[in-house]
C-alpha cells in the first residue's frame, strides 16, 4: 500500500441507500448499548479511546447512518452470501440499527469488500490523546509504526490504514470513526484477503455514502 495511490475521490457517490431506522428500532438499539460499550474500545482503537454517555434525549438529535446498498461499483450481498464465514452465517447482521453490521459487498471478477460498522447513539467516541490506535477488521493488534493516515473526505476525521499479517495471510485494513460511528474495511479477491493500495479509497467512499451527519 502506498500513499501516492490515494487520490481525491470525494465525488464518487453511492447509487442507493437503506431507509432510516424507525423509533422502535432506535429504542432496541439504546438497550443494546448498555451491555456493549466496551466493544468499540477493543474493536477499533484499543486503549486509545474513551466512551462518554450522551446527555439529553433522542440521541441529541443525531440520525443513524444509512448503510448504502451499492457504492463504487460494489453491491451489497445477501446475508446468506457472506465472506464472514469465520463467525458463522447465523451471526451475520446487515441492519446497523440492531448493532454492529458485518457486511459483504461484491463486484465483478471475484472482488469483494468486507466491512464492519457500528452506530453508538448514546455514547461519544473520542481519542484519548494524539496517538490513536488501529485494529484490523478481524480485531488483530497492529503495530502503530505501520499505520498510515489518509483524509476521510466530507464526513471529517481521518482514515487509518496498515498492512497486517494473520497466519499466512497478509492484507490491508483501514478504519475510521467519528463521535457516533466506527467502521473497518478490507478487500478480498476470490475469497482471499489482499494487500491493496485502494483500500483507503473504498473506505472513504463507503463512509461518505453513509449519510452521516457532521459532528455537533
Amino acid at each position: 500500500m502506498t500513499d501516492s495511490s490515494f487520490s481525491d475521490d470525494a465525488q464518487v457517490a453511492s447509487s442507493s441507500a437503506r431507509p432510516a431506522p424507525g423509533v422502535e428500532q432506535q429504542s432496541r438499539r439504546r438497550r443494546l448499548i448498555v451491555g456493549g460499550v466496551v466493544i468499540v474500545a477493543a474493536l477499533f482503537v484499543g486503549g486509545g479511546a474513551w466512551l462518554a454517555t450522551r446527555g439529553g434525549g433522542d440521541e441529541s438529535g443525531q440520525k443513524a447512518p444509512v448503510v448504502p446498498t451499492a457504492f463504487a461499483g460494489y453491491k451489497e450481498a445477501k446475508p446468506s452470501d457472506t465472506e464472514w464465514t469465520e463467525i458463522g452465517s447465523d451471526s451475520i447482521n446487515t441492519d446497523i440499527a440492531k448493532g454492529r453490521v458485518n457486511l459483504t459487498y461484491r463486484a465483478s471478477g471475484g472482488k469483494a469488500l468486507i466491512i464492519r460498522a457500528q452506530y453508538w447513539p448514546n455514547v461519544t467516541l473520542k481519542p484519548a490523546g494524539p496517538d490513536e490506535e488501529l485494529r484490523s477488521v478481524y480485531n488483530s493488534t497492529i503495530d502503530s509504526r505501520q499505520i498510515k493516515t489518509y483524509p476521510a473526505g466530507a464526513v471529517g476525521g481521518k482514515i487509518l490504514c496498515a498492512d497486517v499479517t494473520i497466519g499466512a495471510v497478509k492484507f490491508t485494513t483501514c478504519g475510521w470513526r467519528n463521535d457516533t460511528t466506527d467502521v473497518t474495511l478490507a478487500l478480498k479477491l476470490n475469497h482471499y484477503e489482499i494487500v491493496s493500495a485502494q483500500t483507503p479509497f473504498y473506505l472513504r467512499t463507503f463512509i461518505n455514502s453513509l449519510q452521516i451527519e457532521p459532528s455537533k
